[in-house]
């Protein structure tokens, strides 16, 4: 009888031992191909293989839905490449690659269904039909880049270096976040629902990939670095989404401006690659434009009702990443002595909600939160404009409201606070 053959001696996988690169050796499939979403083939063992490969043959791996990727995953200077995206009708992560991207500790679960998801309690959520109403003064988001050029009936903002400083610390921690390892890589822009859902939109995922990329990189790779991130950005630019399709036009405004936060403030060595410019800016500039003409106010909020709970996500979420793409582009105008403006155009937006709101796990507790909100909130909504410099700064009326809203904002909205006492007072 022939005897079967010894298991082999070469542990890693067939493409991590062709590139020599290290291999995590996870079955049935390692870290690095998940990431890499390529096909990962061991070579067959007795204690792996099955009986069709035990002759010396290779067993294709088939990633197994909800894989977690190894914390090492998270420190190891490895090199992710993300895929091209696929068309708009199939734009949602693979449940391995999603997984390995988003990193350990993030439990992410994925599925085909663009629209469909999961609170933080494993409850279903369904972001198919939301009720949003666009920012009517949308246009003049896109317009920016022009105002310094234009005669305007408002004076710049002025901003004193130290409070530059601040606004720069607080942005490029988010950059920061997506490296972490646990529940704390999700940055404020960012609602937790949006990795937890069963259809992560692919530019979350690759942002985390190739934020990881871009900090792990080895010396002498920075060209093809900068070349990968701005290919992303090309296409996170360019593609057109579907009419209603809220959470993938989000998640690339989100995904293009962590790109932009994070080649700003953590350039290359190399002073001749620039991927952050005034034409990059004009096109962030156009994807904030789209993300508030889609949709950026729960119309149920206007009439002080309850909206559904999706709505508020998607709303709220457009609201910090479109405050967050005005605090960077006063930084970039200010490094560039470029006058900055007071955004009109938000000046009916609601401020960032309680922490409580944004923090809620089931559908059940949000609800319970929004009934609070509702009571607090009796005499109307507090908006971002109750920040500025106006007739009524330091009057009684406004800081009584300015007070209780003060009291229940998680740490994005204290930055904004922050920053808006420093340039208009309070």
């Amino acid at each position: 009888m022939r005897s079967r053959p010894p298991p082999s001696r070469k542990k890693a996988c067939q493409p991590c031992a062709r590139s020599k690169a290290r291999c995590g050796l996870e079955k049935p499939s390692c870290a690095r191909c998940l990431a890499a979403g390529r096909q990962c083939r061991y070579a067959a063992d007795v204690n792996y293989a099955s009986p069709s490969s035990a002759s010396g043959s290779y067993q294709e791996a088939q990633p197994a839905p909800g894989v977690e990727t190894p914390a090492s995953l998270s420190t190891a200077p490895d090199i992710f490449f993300p895929q091209p995206h696929p068309p708009a009708s199939s734009r949602s992560a693979t449940p391995a690659a999603a997984a390995a991207v988003v990193g350990h500790g993030l439990h992410v679960h994925t599925s085909t269904q663009g629209s469909a998801g999961e609170d933080l309690a494993g409850n279903p959520l369904d972001f198919a039909d939301l009720d949003l109403a666009p920012l009517s003064d949308a246009d003049q988001i896109r317009d920016r880049w022009l105002r310094p050029f234009l005669v305007v009936d408002q004076p710049p903002k002025t901003f004193h270096p130290h409070t530059l400083q601040y606004m720069s610390c607080v942005l490029r921690s988010y950059a920061r976040q997506m490296m972490a390892s646990d529940d704390r890589g999700v940055p404020p822009i960012i609602h937790p629902t949006q990795l937890r859902d069963r259809s992560i939109p692919v530019a979350l995922a690759n942002c985390y990939s190739l934020v990881r990329l871009w900090q792990h990189r080895a010396d002498g790779s920075e060209v093809m670095v900068a070349e990968t991130v701005r290919r992303e950005m090309d296409q996170l630019a360019h593609h057109e989404h579907g009419a209603g399709r809220h959470l993938d036009i989000l998640a690339s405004f989100q995904a293009y401006l962590i790109y932009c936060i994070m080649a700003y403030f953590f350039p290359l060595r190399q002073p001749s690659i620039e991927v952050v410019d005034d034409d990059t800016m004009a096109v962030l500039q156009e994807m904030a434009f789209r993300t508030a003409q889609s949709g950026l106010i729960c119309r149920a909020g206007l009439s002080r009702r309850c909206p559904n709970w999706e709505s508020w996500i998607v709303a709220a979420a457009k609201g910090r990443a479109l405050l967050a793409f005005y605090l960077f582009s006063n930084v970039y105008n200010a490094e560039r002595l470029l006058p900055n403006f007071v955004a009109a155009e938000l000046r009916d937006v609601a401020a960032p909600g309680a922490k409580r709101l944004w923090a809620a796990a089931s559908r059940a507790e949000w609800e319970r939160e929004y009934a609070e909100h509702l009571a607090v909130w009796h005499d109307g909504p507090f908006r971002i404009s109750e920040l500025w410099k106006s007739p009524e700064t330091g009057s009684a009326a406004r800081r009584e409201r300015i007070d209780r809203w003060v009291q229940t904002v998680d740490e994005f909205g204290m930055m904004l606070f922050t920053i808006c006492a420093h340039v208009h007072g309070c």
